[in-house]
């Protein structure tokens, strides 16, 4: 990784995000439920999203459900036992990571949530924390799809990055999930090249 752009996401990639609607790929096809059982889990689908813009403020109120204005361990343990009982596990997604997920036990899924959002370690999750936190996945997920350090992705990069995902998630239980794929990686490019110049910055790769 480059030190200009260990830089720039420290220094600006994460603090600009407040608004209502905030443009961001899911993580997966389910927006607001981004934890992962590891980090390796994390990394491995965060490609896989859809061209939808993503309701931070109204995803972390269905979370924050004392309204108190914090997510503490007990709401994201709720929340992922909601999750595990309505999760339709696809005959192709058997013995994949998909599955790995859906079949841990909701703590397990709601610590990982938790040290995805907690940036200070307090054991609580302020609005603030749970946007910045997928801004930073974000921003690392360019440096990693980035691997000549040019600081832009080309189409060649961005197909790389989902065969990447795809030896982790095959393409059979990608399809039936949602999940998007290398094929996919020139209209993906389209839709993040906002000036049009046939590669992808850190900012209009973070913006969207």
């Amino acid at each position: 990784m480059s030190a200009a752009l260990r830089r720039l996401i420290a220094e600006d990639a994460v603090p600009h995000l407040l608004s209502n609607e905030v443009p961001m790929w899911r993580k997966f096809i389910f927006a607001g439920a981004p934890a992962a059982l590891t980090a390796s889990v994390l990394i491995a689908v965060s490609l896989a999203g859809a061209e939808a813009k993503t309701d931070f403020k109204g995803n972390f109120r269905s979370l924050d459900t004392n309204r108190d204005g914090v997510v503490d361990r007990a709401e994201l343990v709720a929340d992922m036992t909601y999750q595990i009982a309505q999760a339709d596990i696809p005959r192709a997604c058997k013995g994949t990571q998909w599955e790995e997920r859906w079949t841990a036990t909701p703590e397990k899924l709601a610590d990982g949530h938790m040290e995805f959002y907690d940036a200070n370690g307090d054991g609580e999750v302020t609005l603030k924390e749970y946007i910045a936190s997928f801004e930073r996945q974000r921003a690392n997920d360019f440096v990693d799809a980035d691997t000549d350090n040019s600081g832009f992705v080309t189409l060649s990069e961005l197909e790389a990055a989902y065969r990447l995902d795809e030896a982790k998630v095959s393409a059979k239980c990608r399809a039936a999930i949602g999940m998007q794929s290398a094929a996919k990686a020139p209209d993906i490019l389209e839709f993040l090249d906002a000036d049009g110049d046939g590669h992808v910055s850190l900012r209009e790769f973070v913006d969207h």
